[in-house]
């Protein structure tokens, strides 16, 4: 399978070596000499325009939300078929689907996980979107290489991460501010307090995995909300 990737910023890198070396990649990013070096490093190729990526037949946009539609209007403007998987959680398949043209096929698959997370060896959770439903299996396929897939309504992804990043940089913020008050300014102990031991918690609390100061606070604390 031949399969374009346009942007090679933290997820598209993530996402270029997990594809690499399953199928024929080619990379084009605004920073040729980034997408360059990748490639090197990757064994796989660089695309040279849009035009040329537009010919492999399947793309995938791992680009800003703002870069999303305009990219989509250029391939409309190439009278090429082909299929657009987009990343990017905030352009819904709404959007989409009112961008293309009739010869742009094009299906969200948004991932629930974060891009350092990922590189460092975590799975993800992909949803590939159940519609159209002649491009399922397509990024079923692609997106297995991935991390787990499950098919569904993709753009509930953009509030699931949103909820999680408003609670964990809530979270981070109101600890650098009780340690402030405490007394605590030395930037090495509180950014170790949120990297270590509050981010530490939180994935032993995703993996059921808590010691036992951790259940009884965790207690407490449900208890607290249904007050």
């Amino acid at each position: 399978m031949d399969v374009g990737l346009i942007g090679i910023g933290r997820m598209g890198e993530v996402l270029a070596r997990r594809l690499a070396g399953h199928v024929q990649l080619w990379l084009l990013d605004r920073d040729r000499s980034r997408a360059q070096r990748l490639a090197n490093e990757l064994n796989v190729s660089v695309a040279g325009s849009l035009a040329e990526v537009a010919k492999l037949g399947i793309v995938i946009l791992s680009v800003p939300d703002r870069e999303v539609i305009s990219c989509i209007k250029d391939f409309n403007q190439m009278q090429q078929p082909l299929v657009v998987i987009n990343v990017a959680t905030n352009v819904a398949q709404r959007v989409l689907n009112e961008t293309a043209a009739a010869h742009i096929k094009c299906i969200g698959v948004k991932l629930v996980g974060h891009a350092n997370e990922i590189a460092l060896g975590m799975e993800p959770v992909i949803i590939v979107n159940e519609r159209p439903p002649e491009l399922v299996e397509t990024a079923v396929e692609l997106f297995r290489l991935v991390g787990h897939v499950t098919v569904g309504r993709a753009d509930l992804v953009s509030s699931i991460n949103i909820t999680a990043a408003e609670a964990a940089l809530s979270a981070a913020v109101q600890i650098e501010e009780n340690l402030h008050l405490q007394g605590i300014t030395d930037e090495l102990i509180i950014k170790s307090a949120i990297r270590q031991v509050a981010a530490g918690i939180l994935k032993a609390y995703a993996n059921n995995d808590l010691g036992p100061f951790a259940r009884d606070v965790v207690q407490a604390l449900k208890a607290k909300i249904k007050q």
